[in-house]
């Protein structure tokens, strides 16, 4: 099987936390030093699905990278565009550099 095809095919979901209505608590699969399942204490995934007392994550849409990315020089960092940059559309280099590179957009 190619890492494309392992990609589009996830392994079978396990479940990040299990609600015990016991103790009250949604638990994890380690144990704690106490041989008891460890309380869930992370950060709640935004999206997932329960079934059973078990709650999932939603596998990626995207293959996780382990790459960064960087501005050639530290003088190359752009604001957020604002709506009012259009009005200064068709602005040659040296004027964009005598604003100190702000962006600008042009309207077509």
């Amino acid at each position: 099987m190619t890492d494309a095809t392992q990609a589009m095919h996830p392994p079978t979901a396990q479940p990040f936390a299990t609600w015990n209505p016991t103790r009250g608590i949604w638990e994890t699969t380690q144990l704690d030093l106490f041989g008891l399942s460890a309380p869930f204490s992370a950060i709640w995934p935004t999206c997932g699905w329960m079934q059973d007392g078990s709650a999932y994550r939603l596998p990626l849409s995207a293959l996780l990278t382990n790459a960064s990315a960087s501005s050639p020089s530290p003088g190359a960092l752009f604001r957020t565009p604002l709506a009012t940059d259009s009005s200064r559309g068709g602005e040659t280099l040296d004027q964009v550099r005598a604003r100190r590179g702000t962006i600008a957009l042009m309207l077509l």
